[in-house]
């Protein structure tokens, strides 16, 4: 009998695309807890340690065997810890080089379901600074994806759409 892998529902897209949001509506929704990753970056205004990310310093870093994905983006190192996936699956919000590394490093042990988020940049509000920094992000062909969703309109609306289509997503394949 074949073992159920885990599922990791890897959420990806530009700063201020919805993300974070989004999965915090899928762990209400859907019960499907997120991945709360580490960071070396200082803590916005706004943020609490241990809910966007864990803030530490980067002597807390593990080495990469231990470390389910790893990206530098914007001069700040961010990763998770692989003890943190629960056998039940979750979610996490990565970037596309944290993304190809879970694929590359993790594949064969999780069932990596990649959501990408677009939304149109016009409608991002961020600081410059964050827009800038998406500039260095490498692309990834929407094909690779599981699910591509847009959002381009009412939060309220997004993330009813995208948490309908992520549950048939997580079906698929059970």
């Amino acid at each position: 009998m074949e073992e159920t892998k885990p599922i990791i529902l890897a959420i990806v897209g530009p700063s201020g695309a919805g993300k974070t949001m989004l999965s915090e509506y899928l762990k209400c929704e859907l019960g499907l807890p997120p991945i709360v990753s580490y960071t070396t970056r200082e803590m916005r205004e706004g943020e609490t340690d241990g809910v966007e990310h864990h803030f530490v310093d980067i002597s807390r870093m593990p080495t990469k065997d231990r470390m389910l994905a790893y990206t530098k983006f914007g001069g700040h190192h961010y990763w998770a810890d692989l003890v943190d996936v629960p056998e039940t699956g979750c979610s996490y919000t990565i970037d596309e080089k944290g993304l190809m590394m879970l694929w590359d490093t993790h594949g064969d042990k999780f069932d990596i379901r990649a959501v990408l988020i677009k939304r149109d940049e016009g409608l991002i509000q961020v600081p410059k600074e964050r827009k800038r920094r998406d500039r260095c992000r490498v692309r990834i062909e929407e094909a690779a994806y599981s699910l591509v969703i847009e959002n381009n309109g009412e939060l309220e609306d997004f993330l009813k759409e995208a948490c309908k289509k992520i549950k048939i997503l997580l079906q698929t394949f059970s």
